[in-house]
């Protein structure tokens, strides 16, 4: 039988934070599945994983000839950011968003079960973001995310086969709104969002750790 090679190299992006993850994902494996993973193996899924994040972080073209629609400033919107933590034993994502409307900042959170992969989870994110903005009454917003392949989805109304729901219930709720765009920002720009869904995420799963009382 012929093995795959484990894979090298992750680009520029750093490989630290995939490796204590996926160490994290193989203590939950332990914990609740009593499966032990070997230091290959979480070492191969975190290279993987940064590689595949690095890939699908990069910024969309520039081109003007891909460009669904001009990116404007809009006079009185609120500034929408929106990010997801994932867990993959447990299917479970923790959602954090921000909304900032005319300097004021509020933040929101949600847990979401059942969730297939971390695309979808910023989806998600991204959805319930929204729909709290028609909640409160903002009528113009700007939305932006750190998943360029997200973005690219909405601006273009395409999608793969795990995003369709997502995307598809993000443009009709689009339409309630006097204006409203897609923007992608770098990581960097979205720090706030992202360490408040991990910090949500793992709330959770300590409490569905089991404790031992002696």
């Amino acid at each position: 039988v012929r093995k795959n090679l484990p894979p090298t190299g992750v680009g520029e992006g750093p490989l630290a934070p995939w490796i204590l993850w996926h160490l994290w994902l193989a203590r939950n494996n332990l914990v609740f599945n009593d499966h032990r993973c070997s230091s290959e193996d979480v070492r191969s899924k975190a290279i993987a994983a940064a590689r595949e994040w690095n890939q699908c972080q990069q910024k969309p073209s520039a081109d003007p000839k891909r460009a669904a629609r001009p990116l404007m400033l809009i006079a009185g919107a609120a500034t929408v950011r929106s990010d997801a933590a994932w867990n993959e034993v447990n299917q479970i994502a923790g959602l954090r968003w921000t909304i900032n409307d005319d300097g004021v900042c509020s933040s929101f959170s949600a847990l979401e079960h059942f969730v297939r992969s971390p695309l979808m989870a910023e989806g998600l994110a991204l959805r319930r973001a929204i729909l709290q903005c028609k909640e409160i009454g903002i009528s113009k917003i700007r939305c932006e995310s750190d998943s360029s392949t997200l973005i690219k989805s909405l601006n273009l109304e395409t999608s793969a086969a795990e995003l369709y729901g997502v995307v598809t219930d993000i443009i009709e709720l689009a339409s309630s709104f006097d204006s409203i765009s897609f923007v992608w920002i770098p990581r960097e720009r979205n720090v706030v969002a992202d360490g408040l869904a991990k910090l949500v995420l793992s709330a959770e799963l300590a409490i569905m750790a089991p404790t031992n009382i002696e």
